[in-house]
């Protein structure tokens, strides 16, 4: 009986660390400085460009092909070449929140309610969420040496997001000044 009463303490304690975990996060998530208005009119996709040409085939026979070369370098190349992907995706991943989070200032702000926008944004971050998650899952798998990375539906989620925004911005900024 002791042993049931000491699972569900620390069943308890791991659910409560839990919550403040996921509290502390939804709650820096909202104070996120990035996400200001002047840094979104100013954000460009094209910084996620190099990511989907990191794992070209190209590359891998070129330098198969080089006097000296051993397969060591080119596992050591994809290994480096993951590490710098995954930083592009944390980024992306950040600035996708920044974008979601400017758009939603813009929404609660606006002078009229916009139901249809407010579902689009909702369905926006969930294609967001399904493509990252892909993109991850298709990285596991590349790291076994089964198929390929393919980032191209997720810097288009990016990039509608961004679209949205800068759709968005003029006409709360017109209300404003009204």
């Amino acid at each position: 009986m002791n042993y049931a009463l000491l699972g569900a303490g620390v069943l308890v304690a791991a659910a409560a660390l839990g919550f403040v975990f996921l509290f502390r996060r939804l709650i820096s998530a909202e104070r996120d400085p990035g996400a200001s208005l002047e840094w979104c009119s100013r954000f460009s996709i094209e910084k996620y460009r190099p990511m989907e040409r990191l794992f070209f085939d190209e590359d891998y026979h070129f330098l198969a092909a080089q006097p000296g070369a051993s397969p060591k370098i080119g596992k050591r190349l994809r290994v480096a070449r993951r590490r710098v992907f995954r930083h592009y995706l944390r980024c992306l991943s950040r600035d996708f929140d920044r974008l979601y989070t400017a758009a939603k200032f813009l929404l609660l702000h606006s002078p009229q309610d916009r139901p249809d926008l407010a579902s689009a944004l909702l369905k926006q971050r969930l294609i967001f969420r399904y493509a990252m998650a892909a993109v991850e899952c298709r990285l596991v798998l590349q790291t076994a040496g089964v198929g390929k990375v393919d980032v191209r539906g997720l810097v288009s989620a990016l990039e509608a997001m961004r679209d949205q925004l800068r759709q968005l911005t003029p006409r709360v900024e017109q209300s404003v000044v009204a």
